[in-house]
């Protein structure tokens, strides 16, 4: 019984085990700290969002992609024009960085992250840059809060509502809209590659609106972002010594870091152009990091290469990991040309000799160009066959198209025979268009459609009935929508004579 009460206070004070710490300025960056800090990505399957008292949270196997150092400097040490907006009312640290990501496509230098650190809070009061050669301080209206002191696990949730913007004179307008709420969501134990710590868990969720005019495009670019920060801080650190944020799918992690001397791992891929209705294998190229490499694309496939035929420009992404677990993320974008190939309705079409066949590619193709048994025949987009040269023989019939770069081909085989039962030798020549066409034809050099019994054949003989043209506008219109695809023959017959022409639904 004794053994059971040991172990039943031994389990109730476990959770004590790791301390329950408080985060004070002191906690902060100082002028001159130099802090070294490792970028990955983080593997499908990680929840960062599991947290509570008492929490372990390991995060041994994070693999470095790259590094950076966090400096921290005086506010007095950073461009002249700067310091007259950020003065020691607004700021006591400057933090320098390569580039602000509110700011795309813009040439940036002398880039800084202002902070105000007091022993009531830490805030960030804003940014500044040179962009296009031009000194922009980006304070905002009211300082964005990190954290207000002391931090504790019974701290209150907080928030901040912080608002900047600039007009740029004969280039455009930048606003940023950032709302930042934060909270204490857990305590415990953190394990990174940097060691083990007794940590506070803060969770801030960041609504912001970035809004970009040009005036060379007359156009606004507004992008909206919903990200969430997890930040484990322990005593004495200065920065977190892990931050792990989630923006859509992609979720990222910057954590403290001894220096490492690793080939980091990069994925680089070109944009591929095709046509419509064409395929193209496309790849990354991977170096660094440590072989082999795993792939897993977008649409699902785990190969170094795959072979797409999008409909439309799509943007195909590849997520690359390493023997060591390091995971780079490359894209290749494939850019679709709009281009509809033409088709015969049929591999094989019928055609009763002394009759000819005439057929369209259609105003859509910059150059057409008609082959009969590989000969050259005609350049023109309409063509009209008759069994002249072919006799009662069978041909190849080859079209080539190109439009803007595109190009295509398609193939039949024309046969000639003579159709039993009907009178060749025609009263007139029958002329039809459109052909190929999907709902009606139009028959040309008819004077008096009432003196003629119209019928239409498939090639396979079948009669189709109910055959009921009408004259719309002083021309002789049989609807055809209702027909299945493919070759067919009309018949016009007056006493003993008739004359016959063949057309395609498409």
């Amino acid at each position: 019984m004794k053994r059971l009460a040991t172990f039943l206070l031994l389990m109730g004070i476990m959770p004590l085990m790791h301390a329950q710490i408080t985060i004070t300025q002191n906690d902060m960056p100082a002028i001159g700290d130099t802090l070294r800090v490792s970028t990955t990505v983080l593997l499908p399957g990680i929840d960062p969002a599991q947290t509570g008292p008492g929490f372990t949270w390991n995060y041994s196997d994070l693999q470095p992609q790259n590094q950076r150092v966090e400096r921290f400097v005086s506010i007095t040490s950073v461009p002249f024009l700067y310091q007259i907006i950020f003065n020691q009312n607004v700021a006591n640290l400057a933090n320098p960085i390569d580039a602000v990501d509110f700011l795309p496509g813009f040439e940036i230098s002398d880039a800084y992250i202002y902070y105000k650190k007091n022993p009531t809070n830490y805030v960030r009061p804003g940014y500044a840059v040179t962009a296009l050669g031009i000194p922009v301080p980006m304070k905002f209206d009211q300082p964005e809060l990190l954290y207000t002191f002391p931090l504790t696990v019974t701290s209150a949730k907080d928030s901040s509502q912080s608002n900047y913007s600039l007009a740029f004179p004969g280039l455009g307008y930048f606003s940023i809209e950032r709302k930042r709420v934060n909270e204490v969501d857990g305590w415990g134990s953190l394990t990174t590659p940097f060691g083990t710590f007794d940590v506070l868990r803060v969770k801030s969720t960041i609504y912001e609106k970035d809004s970009l005019y040009l005036d060379s495009i007359q156009s606004g670019i507004p992008i909206i972002r919903n990200y969430i920060e997890y930040q484990w801080l322990g005593n004495g650190q200065g920065i977190p010594l892990l931050t792990i944020t989630q923006e859509g799918p992609a979720t990222t992690a910057v954590y403290r870091d001894i220096a490492q001397n690793f080939n980091p791992l990069i994925v680089t891929g070109d944009d591929q152009t095709i046509c419509k209705g064409d395929t193209i294998s496309i790849s990354v190229s991977v170096s660094g990091g440590t072989p082999p490499y795993t792939y897993l694309w977008t649409n699902g496939e785990q190969t170094p290469e795959i072979r797409v035929w999008p409909e439309e420009t799509t943007p195909y992404g590849v997520i690359v990991t390493d023997s060591q677990n390091a995971v780079a993320a490359g894209n290749v974008t494939v850019e679709v040309i709009p281009f509809e190939k033409f088709t015969f309705a049929s591999d094989t079409i019928v055609v009763c000799a002394g009759n000819s066949l005439q057929i369209d590619a259609g105003s859509d193709y910059t150059q057409v160009r008609w082959y009969i048994n590989n000969i050259p025949v005609s350049q023109l987009s309409e063509i009209i066959i008759d069994s002249t040269g072919i006799g009662l023989n069978t041909a190849v019939l080859r079209v080539e198209f190109e439009k803007d770069g595109c190009s295509g081909f398609a193939e039949t085989i024309i046969k000639f025979e003579i159709c039993g039962g009907f009178d060749e030798n025609g009263l007139f020549k029958l002329k039809l268009h459109p052909n190929p066409s999907r709902d009606y034809i139009v028959l040309s050099g008819i004077e008096r459609i009432a003196d003629y019994k119209i019928s239409i054949i498939d090639f396979n003989g079948r009669v189709i009935s109910n055959i009921k043209p009408e004259l719309r506008n002083g021309q002789v219109v049989i609807d055809i929508f209702h027909l299945p695809a493919g070759s067919y023959l009309i018949t016009l017959k007056s006493g003993r004579s008739s004359i016959s022409a063949g057309f395609i639904r498409q």
